[in-house]
């Protein structure tokens, strides 16, 4: 039996329910779950999801 390598395109889904308000400094918000509450919730959330991630391939690296 051949092997073949293939290479697929993998969008991670994460579900985080927020509330924001906005202020005279710009947004704020506040999540529950992963539990943040920042102004630059944009900012927050990406280095968050980007976490996310590198601990997901560290963990696929280990496991192989």
């Amino acid at each position: 039996m051949t092997h073949h390598a293939v290479t697929l395109g993998v969008k991670p889904c994460l579900r985080v329910e927020c509330k924001f308000w906005l202020e005279d400094d710009g947004w704020n918000g506040i999540s529950e779950q992963p539990a943040i509450a920042v102004q630059d919730m944009e900012i927050a959330l990406g280095k968050y999801i980007e976490s996310l991630l590198r601990e997901g391939r560290a963990s696929a690296e280990h496991a192989a």
